[in-house]
């Protein structure tokens, strides 16, 4: 029903044919439930095998690789072939079993039991699950309900409702009978208790208006199937890459298969050469490479506390330079904490004098008297009594209780009478406004009045508490100022985020008074502050130029909040998105990363790339210095494979356009590719975060891993190795095989001094700390390598032959060169160098 809120109660009941007295029949209930189906959200389909397989399979590289193999077997090139096809296994099923593990970690997270209603049907209260609600029932509702489906409220006694994981409103807000105008907002329309919701004050009854996917979180849910995730920056890295190496493909068949014609070979001997060359010039390690360092980056921070749905969402992490966080449940713990007690003399910080009066405040709470420890306290109770700390509050004797009462939509107010040191002591705690009144309105009242207004804009919930013994006249006692608390390393996590280049901007349902001091509170350098309806004034042009300049944007819908992540990204802006409520979905899944808190909703846990188990923004700080470790080690990677690659290609290149007709052998060439890279390459997973990487700026999302200066340099490295090789090819003594082995230690080793030598592409070796899985790796490669003549069944296979002293030592000057080069450089001018 849409228009719910703006009609008065009976017309709703009448609307719905239903009275209020007894309810649906059991017969009217099961009609209507089978009309409109069950009060639930539908759940998104599960993952197939074939659909991850498909997925998984149709990666650029994937078909690229495929083809390649597929042509070498048809064409004779069978072991080549099947190689190179054998290895995708690897990388095909690391990224099916990810996406496996994810979907059944996130099914854990959903599994809870399921949520009941107190029903009244054929005149009677019974228990039903919230499923079977249908619009018409009557819902009563209590303290720790949570509200099943949407209901337009029929009767309210004191009722407050914590509507936080809908509309982001962070403190308790009241439900009341009387309609809200037509054109009020979801946060402004308090006649209706929204499902998800959860009563933390006084009692009520509503009617059912609306179910399932017809509820405000309905909605909201079902947004999320319209929005598409684009790739991630490393994905459209290795889509370049992918075009990059098409081009040199068909260049090297060109050319090899032009040579091999000019030469007289047969026309299936020159196929042959061109595609032996195109499988050498793709490089099948990237995506392996980077299933390995995403899939042990996402066990890393799964052992933090941290469940990495998307592999992707981690190298989009290094990237983020702007952070769109919630501020309930995100910064704040999402509870009441007393954060101060007032009166027109100051603040009371005398310790005595503080709990004394927190003591009272706490017999003035109708619900602070119940023995029965099963049912829960009302929010300010809890934060009056956790404000005694480890002593606990005082305990109450309910033989001194005469009578108490909760406050409700006349008497907005808790208010006890109890017996006490002989005396009979009236309190009242509650909305100030109300409990002023008790003390009249003379010049007594005045100073309190002025404290009132002066504290009402400091975003803290106020209750004044007043009390008078014996029938004496009202006196106010003390104001006590509520606040939502922040997380523990919150303060901390957001001055790391400032200092790694990174923006914050705070967006809430909250008041802008209330959001802008739990921001100052938490550090973040207040900018400009806006609201919802302030923004929708906006165009997007507007709204992308001030985007900038806010660090605030208060009372907000969930289409404004998606309007804010639209218009970063179109600003060039790589945006992560915290949240836990379902307000924050559509938000969450537009976004470069959505972070979802795990106590959260499960709508905005279905829609994020990250779960947060500890509910931490400390925590996505962790994962955000994860994310600039795992790019900077996939950049390492590539920069590594590229020039190994480079150097590889231009050896047999020139190799061939001076007359080699073999320069390498099959063999060789797979242990370079197949063996030497994937052991280098994934070593570099093992790299610890540079000293200074929290410190840089993050790079834009236009700017590639391997831009063309970066290109540029690993051409020089690689081109400079493959030159030295050819040359002392040149300059040997003995035959063809002797040839081939010497230009095959050079590259080799060339390639065990590149990776060590490119752990940083900035800083010098020498100030980094070990790599001991990399040194060792390098060392076991080298070993191998020389023992390679001395193992007959190895000689034979690789047609090795002994080195002499002088050709040991020219393998290693040329190996060695680049690296003392780039070392050089680095040291001197603190920038960019590839060995």
């Amino acid at each position: 029903m849409v228009d719910a809120h703006a009609v008065p109660a009976a017309a709703v009941l009448d609307r719905l044919g239903v009275d209020a007295s007894a309810g649906l029949t059991a017969a009217d209930a099961a009609r209507r439930l089978a009309d409109g189906g069950p009060n639930e959200l539908q759940r998104p389909r599960p993952v197939s095998l074939l659909a991850a397989f498909v997925d998984a399979a149709t990666e650029p590289f994937v078909i690229l690789l495929a083809v390649a193999g597929g042509l070498a077997v048809a064409l004779g090139e069978v072991r080549d072939g099947l190689l190179v096809l054998l290895g995708l296994i690897p990388i095909v099923g690391a990224d099916v079993v990810t996406t496996f593990r994810g979907e059944r970690a996130l099914e854990e997270l959903r599994k809870a039991a399921a949520p009941r209603a107190h029903v009244r049907r054929d005149g009677a209260v019974v228990e039903r699950l919230a499923r079977d609600l249908v619009p018409g029932d009557i819902v009563l509702l209590r303290v720790g309900d949570v509200v099943p489906a949407d209901l337009r409220l029929i009767r309210c006694e004191a009722l407050s409702l914590d509507r936080s994981v809908l509309t982001g409103e962070s403190l308790p807000e009241p439900g009341r009978v009387e309609p809200d105008p037509a054109e009020a907002s979801v946060t402004d329309r308090h006649s209706i208790a929204f499902a998800g919701t959860a009563v933390v004050l006084g009692r009520g009854e509503g009617v059912v208006v609306a179910t399932g996917a017809a509820t405000e979180l309905g909605r909201i849910a079902g947004t999320l199937g319209e929005l598409e995730r684009g790739r991630s920056p490393l994905q459209r890295e290795l889509d370049r890459l992918v075009r990059i190496l098409l081009v040199v493909a068909i260049g090297l068949i060109a050319i090899t298969m032009g040579l091999g014609f000019l030469r007289g070979a047969t026309p299936g001997e020159a196929v042959l050469a061109g595609v032996a060359a195109a499988i050498a010039a793709i490089p099948e390690e990237p995506p392996v490479l980077l299933a390995v360092i995403l899939g042990l980056g996402a066990y890393r921070l799964l052992k933090k506390g941290v469940l990495v749905r998307r592999l992707s969402a981690q190298e989009t992490l290094g990237a983020i330079d702007l952070i769109v966080t919630d501020k309930t449940g995100t910064l704040t713990e999402n509870r009441l904490a007393l954060a101060a007690v007032l009166t027109p003399g100051g603040e009371i910080v005398d310790p005595a004098a503080r709990r004394a009066l927190v003591a009272t405040a706490y017999r003035a709470e109708d619900d602070a008297w119940v023995t029965d420890t099963a049912v829960p306290r009302g929010s300010f109770t809890r934060a009056i009594a956790l404000a005694f700390g480890e002593e606990g509050p005082p305990r109450l004797d309910r033989v001194e209780l005469v009578s108490s009462r909760p406050p409700d939509d006349l008497r907005p107010y808790a208010s006890t009478v109890a017996r006490r040191d002989g005396a009979t002591e009236e309190l009242a705690l509650g909305a100030p406004e109300a409990v002023l009144e008790l003390a009249g309105s003379g010049a007594a009242t005045q100073p309190w009045r002025e404290l009132v207004d002066a504290s009402a804009g400091a975003g803290r919930r106020l209750l004044l508490l007043a009390g008078r013994r014996d029938g004496a006249p009202w006196q106010p006692r003390a104001v006590f100022a509520f606040t939502d608390t922040l997380r523990p390393g919150v303060a901390e996590a957001l001055r790391t985020a400032t200092e790694a280049g990174i923006q914050t901007i705070v967006v809430t349902g909250d008041h802008p008074t209330t959001a802008a001091t739990i921001a100052r509170a938490a550090g973040l350098s207040l900018g400009r502050v806006v609201t919802g309806p302030e923004l929708a004034t906006m165009s997007d042009g507007e709204v992308r130029s001030a985007l900038a300049e806010l660090s605030v944007v208060a009372r907000v819908t969930p289409e404004q909040k998606l309007r804010l992540v639209e218009a970063a990204r179109t600003s060039d802006r790589t945006v992560a998105v915290t949240g836990d409520g379902v307000n924050d979905a559509p938000a969450l899944q537009r976004a470069d990363v959505g972070v979802a808190m795990g106590s959260g909703s499960a709508v905005a846990r279905e829609a994020a790339d990250l779960v947060l188990g500890d509910d931490s923004f400390a925590t996505l700080m962790d994962g955000l210095r994860e994310g600039r470790r795992i790019v900077a080690n996939v950049q390492k990677g590539l920069v590594f494979l590229t020039s190994t690659h480079v150097a590889l290609l231009g050896y047999i290149l020139i190799a061939t356009l001076v007359g080699f007709g073999q320069p390498l052998l099959p063999i060789q060439i797979l242990w370079l590719e197949l063996f030497i890279d994937l052991s280098a390459s994934v070593a570099f997973e093992r790299e610890p975060i540079e000293p200074d990487a929290m410190l840089r700026r993050p790079r834009p999302r236009h700017v590639p891993l391997l831009t063309r200066p970066l290109l540029a340099r690993v051409a020089l490295a690689g081109g400079v190795t493959a030159v030295a090789a050819l040359v002392l090819v040149l300059l040997r003594d003995g035959g063809e095989d002797h040839a081939r082995w010497l230009a095959f230690n050079v590259l080799v080793l060339g390639q065990v001094m590149r990776a060590y030598a490119n752990r940083s592409l900035t800083a010098p070796i020498t100030s980094l700390g070990p790599n001991r899985f990399l040194a060792l790796t390098c060392l076991a490669v080298v070993a191998i390598q020389l023992a390679i003549p001395y193992v007959p069944p190895l000689a034979e296979a690789f047609r090795a032959t002994t080195l002499s002293a002088t050709e040991m030592t020219a393998i290693v000057a040329i190996a060695v060169a680049p690296a003392i080069v780039a070392e050089i450089v680095r040291r001197a001018r603190h920038t960019t160098w590839v060995a």
